[in-house]
């Protein structure tokens, strides 16, 4: 077993309710990160070798979408482990976006949709339902603190 600890970014893209999330294909290969094929994920991926988080995060949203990402932050992070396999995933928040939304790595992702926060599908990818089911709780508890 390869015990090194890897860092993933997970990075969620705002349109007002929305999020972007992508199909996992079906029968796609392992490529060493968490692998659940069928599942609806947020864009993401590795992070290289001299690379920023923000710049990892711009990467992989435009290698697998073609948006270009803008005004971001870090919302947090969490360990995501497997018996062969730990990832540290860094949850970063995109609030601008801008380009033609389109599947650029179809191996990978077979399309992509806007949801509602409201209406998510049931199958989501577990680092991905971690960020969103977190996010969606910081809304509520600062909804409670405005009053």
């Amino acid at each position: 077993m390869n015990q090194i600890i890897k860092v993933g970014i997970g990075i969620m893209i705002l349109n007002d309710n929305k999020i972007l999330l992508g199909h996992r294909t079906e029968g796609s290969k392992d490529t060493g990160g968490i692998y659940q094929p069928g599942s609806w994920c947020l864009p993401g991926g590795k992070q290289e070798y001299q690379e920023t988080i923000f710049e990892c995060a711009a990467r992989e949203t435009k290698e697998e979408t073609n948006l270009e990402i803008s005004n971001m932050k870090i919302f947090g992070a969490t360990d995501d482990i497997r018996p062969d396999r730990h990832f540290v995933t860094i949850w970063v928040l995109a609030l601008e976006n801008k380009g033609i939304l389109e599947v650029m790595e179809p191996d990978k992702q077979d399309e992509w949709q806007w949801f509602d926060l409201n209406n998510l599908p049931k199958n989501l990818y577990s680092p991905s339902r971690k960020f969103i089911e977190a996010y969606i709780e910081n809304k509520k508890q600062e909804k409670v603190i405005r009053g």
